[in-house]
């Protein structure tokens, strides 16, 4: 029976026959046994609170977490939170989503017998006659921990793959050049005995050109396949920005090339190594920059997008074809003559270290636009709500 059919028959208990409110109340428990019977079998823990009071729990939350066996089931209603949940850190996430309005999950680990799993709590707010409740739900996702993980070896593994061949490919180009010029100077001491230094000079800087090549090939390839060091630090947007524009005006200016800003007034502080993510923007900005060789419009536009920032670099260059889109991130994918197509590889891997988003939208003759998003933390956006409040 629903809520609404029963607050009317309840307010009209009187005029029941004794026969038909003993009916109703039976089905009521029954509904009740099935809901708890239901609950009661979820491998998903269950917990209600109101006012860190126990109103329900069910078995699985008891087992998944450390709690007090004194107080399973139906022993621990009426109890507070911490006679039952042993774990300090638990009890302390606990009592803070009673007492503020806290939006994150958290994932906690435990040693159960041999091994170490993982949990995930959740939670949301109930609204009722009564006054508020917390539902917390605790999930075992160890498992799906588990089968990421093996995913993500998978792929590093064929990504190392895809990238031992380019890598192999990018360094055979500049020890061809470098092997001919070295046998132009041998045909050179043996043909004349000796060498001018014009001749020298021009095999020299070749050979110099391309040890710097190979140079820059292993840096950018040992970037991408070692550990990004990440120093996070809550960073103003502006300062970012600020940095950004004094180092890309100039090279801007000099390639006839238009730049407007789109900068929201009020952005959050952001979790940010500056150095790596001044390195992500100025890498796609320089793309964009190549991508306009006979100039055009380069628009930079930073503003706040639910709970994240968003970066967006629009060009209107020669644009991207629709083929080589899903490879853009790819290890050693390249449509330049010169470059190691490693640069986006790259800036993928720094956004993902700051558990951000990156895409891109292109269209040949048109132009390309890469967005980037940044999340915003909590205690940032508390501030953000209530400037946008006032």
């Amino acid at each position: 029976m629903s809520n609404k059919l029963l607050k009317r028959a309840i307010d009209r208990l009187e005029q029941f026959p004794k026969k038909e409110v003993e009916k109703l109340v039976r089905l009521q428990i029954a509904e009740a046994d099935m809901l708890d019977a239901i609950l009661e079998e979820s491998p998903i823990g269950h917990l209600l609170l109101k006012n860190k009071i126990i109103r329900y729990v069910n078995t699985s939350f008891c087992t998944l977490l450390p709690t007090d066996r004194r107080y399973l089931r139906k022993n621990a209603e009426g109890k507070h939170i911490k006679d039952l949940v042993v774990d300090k850190e638990v009890l302390d996430y606990l009592v803070t989503l009673s007492e503020k309005n806290v939006r994150e999950e958290k994932e906690f680990n435990f040693q159960l017998g041999s091994e170490v799993r993982t949990m995930l709590i959740t939670h949301r707010i109930v609204e009722t006659e009564e006054g508020d409740y917390l539902d917390i739900n605790v999930r075992d996702i160890t498992e799906e921990k588990r089968r990421e993980a093996r995913l993500r070896r998978s792929e590093s593994l064929a990504s190392m793959t895809t990238m031992a061949a380019g890598i192999a490919h990018e360094i055979k180009n500049p020890l061809a050049a470098m092997q001919i010029h070295i046998q132009l100077m041998h045909k050179a001491f043996q043909k004349k005995g000796v060498l001018n230094e014009e001749d020298a000079s021009r095999y020299l800087d070749v050979i110099e050109e391309e040890i710097e090549r190979l140079n820059r090939i292993a840096v950018d390839f040992l970037f991408a396949v070692r550990p990004v060091n990440i120093d996070l630090k809550l960073i103003s947007v502006d300062e970012i920005l600020s940095g950004l524009c004094d180092f890309i005006s100039p090279e801007i200016e000099s390639h006839g090339i238009k730049l407007i800003w789109n900068v929201e007034k009020y952005l959050p502080k952001l979790m940010m190594d500056k150095n790596h993510i001044n390195q992500a923007l100025l890498n796609i900005i320089q793309n964009a920059i190549h991508a306009m060789s006979n100039g055009g419009t380069l628009t930079l536009t930073v503003k706040n997008d639910g709970d994240y920032v968003l970066f967006s670099v629009e060009d209107t260059g020669c644009g991207i074809a629709e083929e080589n889109l899903a490879k853009i991130f790819e290890p050693y994918f390249t449509t330049k003559e010169t470059g190691t197509g490693l640069g986006l590889t790259n800036v993928y891997k720094i956004v993902k270290e700051h558990n951000g988003d990156i895409s891109v939208e292109s269209k040949v003759g048109v132009g390309t636009t890469f967005n980037i998003r940044l999340p915003v933390p909590t205690t940032e956006r508390m501030q953000l709500d209530h400037i946008e409040e006032a």
